[in-house]
């Protein structure tokens, strides 16, 4: 299952990952998030991964797809996700990222939401 939230003011997105992902549940995030990029440019995205058991193959081709479409799309990224999959996630994911990335246990969804949101170039306080 996937959620979708769009921060049309800070010009970012926060998708949820929960249980098993299709494709065609894939698809409608992917539209929505381009349409967004579309309208922004360069955008921030807070992922939450939650309980994730994976996605299709079909889903699995077109995020592979979407994402090498979009890879300087991307200004900053945070991931929220259980620190043993957070190893497997950049050692996938990371080589292939220029954007700023963090990375949050579960427990502090609202410390990544802050990060994520934070104006880029203002002096951490």
């Amino acid at each position: 299952m996937l959620s979708y939230k769009e921060y049309d003011n800070a010009q970012a997105v926060e998708i949820v990952l929960k249980g098993r992902v299709s494709t065609e549940e894939f698809d409608t995030i992917a539209k929505k998030l381009e349409a967004f990029i579309k309208r922004h440019g360069q955008v921030r995205v807070l992922e939450v991964i939650q309980d994730f058991e994976g996605m299709d193959a079909g889903a699995f081709w077109h995020d592979v797809k979407f994402s090498l479409r979009h890879l300087h799309d991307f200004s900053r990224l945070a991931v929220v996700v259980n620190p043993d999959v957070h190893h497997l996630w950049s050692a996938l994911v990371a080589p292939f990222i220029s954007c700023e990335v963090e990375h949050f246990p579960p427990d502090e969804v609202d410390a990544a939401r802050d990060w994520l949101m934070w104006p880029e170039g203002a002096a951490d306080v």
